[in-house]
Formats: C-alpha cells, structure tokens, sequence
C-alpha cells in the first residue's frame, strides 16, 4: 500500500536558539514542506510513502532530494526542472513574542510544475491513499491547475483523498484568495483536516463564538459535513497557547457515525511546532490505512503531534512504537532502559 502526495520540497533556513533575523549571522538548515513532512512521517511509521513534485537541477536541488531520499520515501516523480529552490525562513518564538515565517517562493520549478509534465499512470501505479494541502494551490495558478489536474487522477482511479486547508494567506499573492479556489477542491476529498480558522479563512463560513467549547467544533465539523456531502470524515485541530512555549493541543473527528475528541496534551517546552499539523495528518492516515478504528486513529494522530513539539526540524522523526507507547503513558519524558 502505498500513499501520495503532491507539494513542494522547501529549504528552510532558521538562526539557531531563539535569535531573531536580524540578529543571525548563520542559519540552521533543514528542507520540510506540508506534504512532504506527511510523506516523511508516513515512511517513518514504516509505509511507502511518495511524492509528487519538482526540483531545480542545481546543487540545492540535489541536496533536497538527499535529505527526502534519507526518510525513505519514493522520490522517483520528482522532475527536475528549471526554476529556483523554494525557501522560507522561520524565527522562532519566545515567551511573549511569537515568532514568523518569511517565505521566498515565487518562480520555483515546483511554481511552473504543469500537470502534462506528469506521468501520472506511474505516479499513481499502486496507491491507495492521495494527500495534498492547501499551500500547494496557493503557491502559484500554475500550482492550482496542477493541484486540480491531481485531485480529478486520483478520483478517477478511485483513491481515497484527504486535504489539509492549511491556509497560509501569504502565500496566496496571484490574484486570487483560498475562498475562490479551496471549496471547489474540498468536493474532490473523502477526509478533511483543518486548524481552527482554517475553514472560515478557506469556505467562508465558521460558528458563532470563539472556538473554546467542544460544541463550537462539532457545530462547525457538522457544517462542513452537510456543506460537502462528499466527505467521510472531518478532523479538526485545536491549539491553545499561552507563549510560543507552552502549549495545550488536542484534536476533534466527526464521522458519519458520530463526533469523538482527542486527549488534550500539554506541552510546557516546545522545542519546534512546524510540522506538528503535518505530524497529526500523518498520524491520522496511517490510523486509518491501517484500520486502527476512528477513535485510535484520532489518538495516535495526536500522539504523534504532541511527540513532534520536541522533535527539532519539520519533520516527525518518531516511530509507531514510540506513539504508542506515548498513548499509552501519557507522557513522562523519563529516560528509556
């Protein structure tokens, strides 16, 4: 069985400890983007995993596709074409001050990436399992048409589909917003993953109040439902924060059979929150490929998540035996003998 995605392979470049931008001198570097950080996790737990993407055939390029080929996933259908190197730079967060996201994305090969350029037969020869997010459609028009020409080869050949909204509002600068592009791409998918804001900012619409409430999400998970029928499932994640270090996360499922929730985790150290959305999507997929049942499927999602917080990097560099045994403890952080 296999899973695949479709997204960028970004460089990503951070001063080290809790420096600002202006402060840095050198940065840490490390390559991630949101499907990619799923494939990763995915091939981690032990499935095949793959993606689709392109990479310029330079130097960095080369480097990317090393540090993905290093996780274990397929990266045979990546093409390389001209363009540059996607990159961001991310500042992290202390105390009071919260951090940001600078990114550098425009006129990348993945940008020009057109869905002739595909052989989508080969890419889709043994998979079960679709994903993309939001951020692919709004890097570029180009990216949204290929994003599109994606979701409709894998309906055609029957592949379930799960699409994270991830709205990134930065991203979206080629004339049109998520609310234009994003419900048109929502009826292709079976599962829907979402943040809190994420479906006002990407459908329009949202529930009365301010999210504190279970009723809040299940009001708004039953209103995604009943706007797109086509869905089996709705995961939703819910972050509270009280600094950029101590977090309370959790996350919601509703099905056709009923509404179910997380263990909220708190998280009082975190040491690196990009990718943990990426780490409960992941976690939530190889649930339910592997028929763990919603609510197991939705903790393990979680566990993974909550692991993710103090794994450096954007991706989820953990083993099922390890979100398991998270599961199954809590969570001591005692040392292993």
């Amino acid at each position: 069985m296999t899973i695949a995605t479709l997204g960028e392979l970004i460089l990503r470049l951070k001063p080290p400890g809790k420096l600002r931008l202006r402060q840095a001198t050198t940065f840490d570097v490390c390559h991630g983007g949101a499907e990619v950080n799923v494939a990763s996790s995915l091939s981690q737990f032990g499935l095949e995993s793959r993606l689709i993407s392109a990479l310029p055939p330079t130097e960095l390029g080369e480097q990317a596709l090393m540090s993905l080929r290093a996780t274990g996933v397929d990266v045979k259908h990546i093409a390389r074409l001209p363009g540059r190197m996607g990159i961001y730079f991310l500042e992290d967060g202390a105390d009071i001050r919260s951090g940001c996201v600078i990114y550098d994305r425009q006129d990348t090969a993945f940008s020009a990436l057109k869905a002739e350029n595909v052989d989508w037969d080969a890419a889709f020869e043994g998979v079960s399992w679709f994903h993309v997010s939001g951020i692919t459609p709004a890097i570029s028009a180009s990216a949204r048409d290929l994003c599109e020409a994606a979701l409709k080869q894998a309906k055609a050949r029957g592949v379930h589909i799960s699409l994270d909204l991830n709205h990134r509002q930065r991203l979206w600068q080629y004339g049109q917003d998520a609310t234009d592009v994003m419900p048109a791409l929502t009826t292709f998918a079976d599962t829907l993953i979402a943040g809190r804001g994420d479906c006002l900012a990407c459908l329009g619409f949202s529930p009365d109040g301010d999210g504190s409430t279970h009723d809040w999400y299940e009001e708004l998970t039953a209103e995604v439902m009943n706007r797109f029928p086509n869905l089996s499932r709705v995961a939703v994640t819910i972050r509270n924060s009280s600094s950029a270090d101590c977090h309370k996360w959790a996350a919601h499922l509703r099905t056709n059979e009923g509404a179910l929730f997380s263990k909220q985790y708190h998280l009082h150290n975190v040491v690196d929150r990009v990718g943990t959305g990426d780490a409960f999507a992941a976690g939530l997929i190889y649930g339910l490929v592997n028929k763990m049942g919603n609510d197991d499927a939705l903790q393990f999602g979680a566990a993974a998540n909550a692991l993710k917080h103090t794994i450096v990097g954007d991706t989820n560099m953990v083993t099922v035996e390890e979100v398991k045994a998270l599961m199954e403890s809590g969570g001591t952080g005692r040392l292993r003998r």
